[in-house]
């Protein structure tokens, strides 16, 4: 996706919740906003693709992991404005509950990381107070998730 730093209009993008047998599924950004720090797998909603098709898709490409979207949970406005005041970054992310196929993980570059984290002991170095804040909102539910996975032997 193109000019996504200084951009003339928000961009649309995804991010996911993807829930396993060993808890949430972050990886680490490769990219500014929040690079090097933990979050939920996601990014840009392609030009003819629905959101749960690009939800699939982000996850599948940074993580490795197959998954079942299942909701929509929340809505999310990023906007970040550089040291002058300039807009530096402004997407517009729904973020969606998902449901891990696949359990192994493979990050999308050699230097990446990847990892499931209980909702309990999610890392200290998250991107984003908010990603932190849904994912805590959803501690019941993704318990739930986990609980039913591991009895199907996902």
């Amino acid at each position: 996706m193109s000019n996504r730093r200084y951009p003339i209009h928000p961009i649309p993008g995804v991010g996911a919740v993807v829930v396993g047998t060993g808890g949430v599924l972050l990886a680490r950004r490769d990219k500014a906003p929040g690079k090097g720090l933990w979050s939920i797998p996601g990014g840009g909603v392609e030009l003819g693709e629905s959101q749960v098709e690009s939800v699939t898709r982000e996850v599948k490409e940074e993580t490795g992991v197959d998954c079942e979207v299942l909701e929509l949970l929340r809505t999310f406005d990023l906007i970040t404005k550089d040291d002058a005041g300039a807009i530096e970054y402004h997407f517009l992310l729904n973020h969606y509950m998902a449901k891990a196929m696949t359990q192994r993980t493979q990050p999308e570059y050699p230097e990446g990381e990847v990892g499931w984290f209980h909702p309990d002991l999610l890392p200290p170095d998250m991107a984003s107070p908010r990603i932190e804040e849904l994912i805590k909102s959803q501690r019941n539910r993704i318990l739930s998730i986990m609980k039913d996975l591991i009895s199907s032997n996902v």
